[in-house]
């Protein structure tokens, strides 16, 4: 499988899995997926996909935001470590820990303690604030 170099490509790929996976029915009934990264969760939901389909790793999405408790009419905390990472991964063996920044959007004093313990017991940590900005980074580590 070519690596996509860009959203366009990433995809097309998609649309041929798709169709390779529901060969049984017609091209006109499948949902084109459209990958986007001009929003945070856009972004994330791009990563993992491409982690999973093309790396073949694993990558979950780490959501540490509040929660609205309906019942009590309050925001509850997260129970996640602050800092954590948007998305963790593991690609051939190796952990990656991934932020995603959109816009002005910058890493906090928490989110920058996480990157140090990550980096010093030799996993990978990085921001990502596009998809080209993702692609750069891992395919340079991966390469």
């Amino acid at each position: 499988m070519e690596i996509p170099k860009n959203l366009k490509e990433l995809s097309k790929l998609a649309d041929e899995l798709n169709a390779e996976q529901h060969s049984m029915l017609p091209p006109h009934v499948l949902v084109k997926k459209r990958f986007k990264d001009t929003t945070a969760n856009d972004l994330t939901k791009t990563i993992i996909w491409d982690m999973y389909h093309v790396r073949e790793g694993v990558a979950y999405r780490i959501n540490n935001g509040a929660v609205y408790d309906q019942k009590k009419k309050v925001f509850r905390k997260g129970v996640q470590r602050r800092g954590i990472p948007d998305i963790i991964g593991i690609i051939d063996g190796r952990f990656f820990g991934i932020e995603v920044k959109i816009g002005k959007d910058r890493q906090s004093e928490f989110q920058k303690e996480i990157e140090e313990e990550i980096n010093k017991v030799n996993g990978v940590y990085f921001i990502a604030k596009s998809y080209d900005d993702y692609l750069e980074k891992i395919n340079d580590v991966l390469k």
